[in-house]
């Protein structure tokens, strides 16, 4: 199958994260970034990544695929210019947290649209990615399927999932950092060397997740009560969390982060009337 010409309009992290993947995939045909200005076609942008990124918005023209990887407060003002300059692009890909298919159908009404919402593990292939199409043909289906697999594990899922989906994964990596981070400093106050407790605690979280991966026919209740012995060092911990409210307290952020996503895409046709 002959490569897409694919645009990504926006340069922030994600975009950084997509083009590290993308750059030297067999399915794209030919890669450019729009950034909106000289500063951010220079800002944070490696060497070889540099020679795909452009403030020209002729880029545009002709594309396969355009990818709409900027702020939702921005998304309006970004699809507007899409339109202006290509009117007839054959498909709109956005990973702009919030922003909806029937937005984003208003501007761009005659092309296919997915809307997708990949976490910054892009960048290493290990991305867990829920996608919705609308209006796109079965090959276009398949060519935008084929670049996200290269992001990561895809799952085709209804747009109405999207907004918790990407509260729950989208933002994931951040919940597992920050966890990282309190165990880390933790260490470091018992007197450990830094380094040494951050490459521990990473290897610790990697070994468990493909401990809970290679047996996956078992439930993390009972691999959890695998690791605690009774009146040990795990239950005195989990006793703790469990006092202080850990699950209310994870599932008030989860659904704090889905909430916060459906009112970022509420801003979205504001920002177009300003």
């Amino acid at each position: 199958m002959e490569g897409a010409h694919v645009v990504i309009v926006g340069s922030g992290n994600l975009s950084h994260a997509l083009v590290t993947r993308w750059m030297t995939s067999p399915h794209i045909a030919g890669l450019q970034v729009l950034a909106r200005s000289e500063r951010y076609r220079v800002k944070g942008w490696s060497q070889a990544a540099m020679r795909v990124v452009t403030e020209d918005d002729q880029c545009l023209k002709d594309t396969d695929i355009v990818v709409l990887a900027v702020k939702p407060k921005d998304a309006v003002q970004a699809l507007q210019h899409v339109a202006q300059v290509s009117p007839g692009v054959r498909v709109l890909l956005s990973v702009a947290a919030g922003v909806t298919i029937a937005q984003i159908r208003t501007i761009l009404p005659a092309s296919g649209i997915v809307r997708t919402m990949p976490n910054i593990c892009s960048q290493v292939g290990r991305s867990v990615t829920g996608v919705a199409f609308d209006g796109v043909n079965s090959l276009d289906r398949q060519i935008v399927l084929e670049l996200l697999h290269e992001l990561g594990q895809t799952t085709e899922t209804p747009e109405s999932l999207l907004d918790p989906m990407t509260a729950l994964f989208g933002s994931g990596p951040a919940y597992v950092l920050v966890f990282l981070r309190s165990i880390v400093d933790t260490a470091i106050k018992f007197g450990m060397e830094p380094d040494v407790a951050r490459q521990l605690a990473l290897q610790m979280v990697l070994g468990t997740s493909e401990l809970a991966l290679s047996e996956s026919h078992d439930s993390l209740e009972h691999i959890v009560s695998r690791v605690v012995s009774p009146g040990g060092t795990t239950e005195a911990m989990l006793d703790v969390l469990q006092s202080k409210g850990w699950q209310n307290i994870m599932e008030s952020a989860l659904s704090a982060a889905a909430e916060r996503a459906i009112q970022l895409g509420a801003l979205a046709p504001l920002s177009g009337r300003a």
